[in-house]
């Protein structure tokens, strides 16, 4: 009798083995994100569950799920389909937002059962990589073969989104622009407007310098004044004008004051 008692869980263990193929922090041939670990991939009789652990690499920093993940067996090019995910925001629901960089979340996806016996998966949400920084659940060559004992530290780093690149638009497409040669102008522009000001102002100088010059210009100012108040101005308003609008540019206006 005790014989086959011991039989009987014998075969139950076996049964539940055979039922369930568990494989903890797997190792992973390449990964798009370097801020997720694969934390367990589990196989029972409905579903092949894989459970995430992701980090957040800036402060306010977010993750999304898409519907369209997929796992691949090492067996052949048939897609085993998501089926719902716990702990995680899917499109298009509101992104699952992290408060701090360096804050984890946990959750697990749910796909169609994978066949027994599979040594190895990808993980694809969205094949391909993306310029501005954004990066998919993309895990390929994830061995199902044993397990390990705990995940690779996983390093943090801020992502930094750079902003697209200037285009133009010509015949309908758009066209990049180098941008680089502008920026090195407008840079160098400064100090040449200034020493242009400057060459301006010593020949100034030097033209009220020559003799009889100064006299010219008070003879100038004098007649353009008693015109003023010929024509009606108040002595007030002309001495205002030609103070203000004198018919000579003055060496303080190229100051740029």
């Amino acid at each position: 009798m005790k014989k086959l008692l011991f039989l009987s869980f014998a075969l139950t263990i076996i049964s539940l083995g055979a039922l369930a193929q568990i494989v903890n922090f797997p190792s992973v041939n390449t990964a798009d994100s370097h801020v997720t670990v694969i934390k367990k991939v589990e196989t029972g009789k409905q579903y092949t569950v894989v459970t995430f652990d992701h980090y957040a690499t800036h402060d306010s920093s977010w993750v999304v799920l898409n519907k369209e993940i997929y796992l691949q067996t090492d067996a052949g090019n048939k897609h085993y389909n998501f089926i719902k995910a716990e702990g995680v925001a899917v499109a298009p629901e509101t992104r699952h937002t992290l408060t701090k960089a360096g804050d984890k979340v946990s959750f697990k996806v749910y796909f169609e059962k994978i066949p027994a016996g599979t040594k190895s998966i990808d993980i694809i949400e969205h094949a391909g990589k993306r310029d501005d920084g954004i990066s998919f659940f993309n895990f390929y060559g994830v061995d199902l073969t044993h397990s390990n004992a705990s995940a690779q530290e996983v390093k943090i780093t801020e992502v930094v989104l750079a902003p697209p690149p200037a285009t133009i638009q010509i015949d309908g497409d758009s066209v990049p622009v180098d941008t680089s040669g502008l920026s090195g102008l407008m840079s160098s522009f400064g100090p040449m407007y200034a020493s242009m000001v400057k060459s301006m102002m010593d020949a100034q100088l030097s033209f009220y310098k020559q003799p009889g010059k100064i006299t010219e210009l008070a003879k100038l100012n004098k007649q353009y004044y008693d015109a003023l108040v010929k024509e009606g101005f108040t002595k007030e308003e002309a001495l205002k004008i030609i103070t203000t609008e004198s018919l000579l540019p003055k060496a303080a206006a190229t100051s740029g004051k």
